[in-house]
């Protein structure tokens, strides 16, 4: 499936909707990152729609499996191929957007580069496109991760020890004015 979506991959652009519910007083969306660490130094992609960073990725097709929605937003948004190695983390992100709640879930993906990837440059920014927009990714030292503006903000820690296993992460800001609820556990198998 995935070779037939890559084969039309303007047309589907167009025209596919994506794993989402906009139900006008909220809304629900599936996302997929991508976690890519190299020589201590993480690869963040400058948000769109604000003064912050977060993991390159994006939203999941009807009946693609998460992995390969990672790869084919690889494609699409960095023209790079990736290898997706393993399931990190699946978050449940519960926030206000744009003055309406918003609820995400989120699989966080550990993946690699290839050996001859032009990402692997970490003196200079690289450039992607997302539907029709520019895209800036950058390295950044894991241990300054922490000082980023980095959302969503569980990962400024996290990355500096990435887990064995899988965890599932939830964070729920009601309200801004309020502190928010972290809690992470690990997944059974």
């Amino acid at each position: 499936m995935l070779d037939d979506l890559e084969a039309n991959a303007a047309e589907v652009a167009r025209f596919v909707n994506y794993v989402e519910i906009d139900a006008g007083g909220w809304r629900f969306q599936l996302r997929v990152a991508a976690v890519c660490v190299w020589r201590d130094h993480l690869l963040l992609q400058g948000a769109l729609d604000g003064d912050f960073w977060v993991l390159p990725g994006g939203r999941v097709l009807p009946l693609e499996q998460t992995a390969d929605g990672l790869v084919r937003t690889m494609r699409w948004e960095l023209d790079q191929e990736v290898t997706v190695e393993r399931l990190l983390w699946v978050m449940e992100y519960v926030t206000p957007m744009r003055d309406r709640p918003v609820h995400e879930l989120g699989f966080y993906y550990a993946v690699a580069l290839p050996e001859s990837s032009r990402f692997f440059d970490l003196t200079h920014d690289h450039a992607g496109v997302e539907r029709g927009h520019d895209l800036l990714l950058r390295w950044f030292p894991v241990d300054a991760l922490p000082d980023v503006q980095l959302f969503p903000d569980f990962l400024r820690t996290a990355v500096q020890q990435v887990p064995d296993s899988p965890r599932h992460v939830v964070r729920v800001d009601v309200d801004r004015a309020q502190p928010s609820s972290d809690a992470i556990f690990t997944i059974q198998e």
